[in-house]
């Protein structure tokens, strides 16, 4: 039969089903730690800081055959912004061949920082020392790449890579978060189911609901 569900109703239903609710919850709590922790490997992230520029600084002299080059240099005047350029860098490093030969299996990712021209290299896999081992390769492989292909400039390492002392993936805690909320919503979406199909009468105005007459007296049920 059709209810008439206000927030006071659908208090009543949920303090009806209190047990079940807390049961589901914490069911689907214990799931989703148990899933996190053993079933899901967990994965390691190393990251190292690299600086590209698309000039040479103080440091570094640029060789003949780049002085020669100067219809293949990049000016700044062809870079706007240095984020343009870390943009540019980011595309050319993720699709190498040489940057992904050095992988071995990692994942790598690179982001830029703050929109400046310095570029986070991350590579995750599931054994630290690799990964900080495949972070330091990829640093000593991209000015190459770089240089490949700007014909002048330079690649700095700013931050080394290091290896991880914890895992980055699974976040147990977020994940065990997520299950207690999803519980929690499942719990109280089968409460509201299980009191929408209940056709029982129950001892409460039920009767008027259905019939529009006022109940006038109730038989106790002493047994009960």
């Amino acid at each position: 039969m059709p209810k008439d569900l206000s927030i006071q109703k659908i208090l009543s239903i949920l303090l009806s089903h209190i047990k079940l609710i807390i049961l589901i919850t914490l069911t689907v709590t214990v799931i989703a730690f148990g899933y996190s922790k053993f079933f899901i490997k967990p994965m390691y992230s190393s990251s190292a800081i690299i600086l590209v520029q698309n000039h040479y600084s103080g440091n570094q002299t640029p060789t003949e055959e780049t002085t020669s080059s100067t219809d293949q240099r990049v000016w700044d005047s062809d870079l706007s912004t240095s984020a343009k350029l870390a943009d540019f860098c980011t595309v050319l490093f993720m699709n190498s061949p040489q940057m992904t030969s050095v992988l071995e299996g990692c994942s790598l990712s690179i982001t830029s920082e703050n929109e400046t021209n310095f570029l986070r290299l991350t590579v995750s896999c599931n054994d630290p020392q690799k990964a900080a081992d495949v972070a330091k390769n990829v640093c000593n492989v991209a000015p190459e790449v770089f240089m490949d292909v700007y014909k002048a400039g330079q690649v700095d390492v700013i931050k080394p890579a290091s290896v991880p002392t914890s895992p980055s993936s699974p976040d147990i805690k977020k994940n065990v978060m997520f299950g207690f909320l999803g519980g929690l919503v499942l719990s109280i979406l089968i409460s509201l189911f299980l009191d929408i199909i209940d056709t029982t009468i129950k001892p409460d105005d039920d009767l008027f609901k259905m019939y529009g007459i006022p109940v006038l007296a109730e038989v106790v049920d002493f047994e009960r």
